[in-house]
């Protein structure tokens, strides 16, 4: 997906390389797929893509229609795409089929009527993301990003499902009393519904129909209303589920405002694993977090959209690509977005994940004896760009719609001394409330003490910092683990899992 920047302009474009060539400078641009003379109000959103029988590629997209007030009606479409290649110049010789495959059934995943008959101002709508995986049998299936449908749909009544906490009785009831008593909280926990679906495609390869839909992989009501680019491979004999999340998506408004705190982002690669594609899937690392973020919004390195793909020869490897954002250039100007390097993802024995030091170039989807450059591994120091360590973020120049917040105060301040009796004021001047987060309240002004307490500032509580980039498994940061009101064990690993029913 590409487009002009800052234009509301996205669409599908055609990129290509040869096969193992793992230099950036190497990948030219074949053009937009539907067209140079597109529209804003007829976007192309992101999808994948397999081989058809006959060399011809079937496209799986996200077709997206602005034109109803700026709403966003997502529909997941497909076309089958015909290339030329002139001494390895690619270009697209035409495209056909291009038609609406699924866009909501109302039960298993909610629909875009659904959606406008609801609170649009706390609610997201997604039908996009597809991701098209062919089982051994040539079966072809799609996993998308939705939102559950009636068969469990948002509302009030999931803050009351503790099913969906997670925890004993007495960390659920202080939970739910956490979220009645925030208005903002109940908001984002009554409208939350975020699901990754899953469903079967007909035997056409190049006019593909729905032939089974199935309830959600995984869901989260209450929990988050944004679970998005999905990919699910298979190594080995087990299948693994991977997406991305923001926790400012989720209901938990401590959780992603400590991690914007203690972090500068609140991104994270979440990931599952299953024995067969459908069966019922179970978050690694125990917490179902796979990867957070590491380095602040607007530095360079941010990055987000992790894609992993199996190295070859290995069954427990993954290769993991991501894109360097900069929204709205908060990382500098003419910094457009582009591939991140790649790195390889263990995956352990009991279920847990390592990040290996094994860095690729920029836009390397294909590890082999020529892919790693040592170069490209840092730390946190090394991952900042002259003039950024000390650089704030602005939340509302990057768009992800953060509220403005003071984070909590410390729990356990260190107790101020009282200072040398001074000569009896008439009345004490009132201590200045110092500028840095964590600061008691200012004491109250006395009528006239004898000798006026002048409590001194406390210590800044300190940052955990973890060098390694980027955080993994189960050594990540508590507050990025802390999606919802405990861990993403309690949100998106037991939300909506043990309730699966297929028609």
């Amino acid at each position: 997906m590409m487009g002009i920047p800052n234009q509301n302009d996205n669409h599908i474009y055609l990129l290509y390389n040869k096969y193992g060539d793992n230099e950036l400078s190497h990948w030219k641009n074949a053009g937009p797929i539907f067209g140079y003379n597109a529209t804003p109000l007829s976007q192309e959103w992101s999808g994948s893509a397999v081989l058809n029988s006959d060399n011809s590629i079937q496209l799986f997209y996200t077709r997206v229609d602005t034109s109803d007030n700026n709403t966003n009606n997502q529909k997941i479409a497909s076309a089958t795409l015909y290339l030329t290649d002139n001494n390895g110049n690619v270009s697209l010789a035409h495209v056909a089929n291009d038609h609406i495959v699924f866009e909501g059934d109302g039960y298993h995943y909610q629909t875009y009527d659904q959606w406008k008959a609801t609170n649009k101002g706390a609610d997201n709508i997604a039908m996009r993301d597809a991701h098209v995986i062919e089982d051994d049998n040539g079966n072809r299936y799609l996993v998308f990003e939705a939102s559950t449908g009636l068969e469990n749909y948002q509302g009030e009544g999931q803050i009351y499902n503790w099913l969906n906490y997670g925890g004993d009785d007495a960390f659920n009831i202080k939970s739910l009393f956490r979220i009645l008593s925030n208005d903002d909280i109940k908001s984002r926990a009554t409208w939350a519904n975020a699901a990754i679906g899953i469903l079967k495609l007909n035997k056409d390869e190049k006019n593909p129909k729905v032939a089974e839909l199935y309830s959600p992989l995984i869901s989260a009501p209450m929990v988050s209303d944004e679970i998005e680019r999905p990919n699910v491979v298979k190594l080995g004999n087990k299948y693994y589920l991977f997406a991305a999340t923001r926790l400012n998506r989720g209901s938990n408004d401590d959780a992603w405002m400590n991690a914007n705190y203690t972090v500068g982002d609140n991104v994270a690669m979440i990931g599952y694993v299953a024995d067969s594609l459908n069966d019922p899937y179970k978050p690694l690392n125990d917490s179902g977090v796979v990867l957070t973020a590491s380095v602040l919004a607007n530095w360079r390195t941010a990055t987000y959209s992790y894609y992993a793909v199996p190295v070859v020869g290995k069954d427990d490897q993954l290769l993991v690509t991501s894109y360097m954002t900069n929204r709205n250039g908060v990382a500098g100007e003419g910094m457009d977005s582009t591939w991140a390097t790649s790195f390889l993802l263990q995956i352990n024995p009991d279920n847990t994940t390592t990040v290996l030091a094994k860095m690729t170039n920029q836009g390397d989807w294909i590890w082999d004896y020529s892919s790693e450059n040592l170069d490209m591994i840092g730390d946190l120091d090394s991952a900042a760009l002259p003039g950024e360590r000390d650089k704030p973020v602005d939340w509302d120049l990057i768009g992800y719609g953060l509220k403005p917040h003071d984070p909590a105060t410390p729990k356990n301040p260190e107790t101020p001394t009282t200072p040398e009796t001074p000569e009896t004021p008439n009345t004490p001047k009132t201590p200045k409330t110092p500028e840095n987060h964590g600061t008691p309240q200012t004491p109250e002004i006395p009528n006239t003490p004898e000798v006026p307490l002048t409590p001194e500032t406390p210590k800044q509580p300190e940052t955990q910092t973890n060098n390694r980039l980027p955080q993994t498994g189960n050594n990540a940061n508590k507050a990025m683990i802390g999606l919802g009101m405990g861990t993403l064990l309690s949100m998106f690993s037991l939300a909506g899992i043990n309730k699966r029913r297929f028609n």
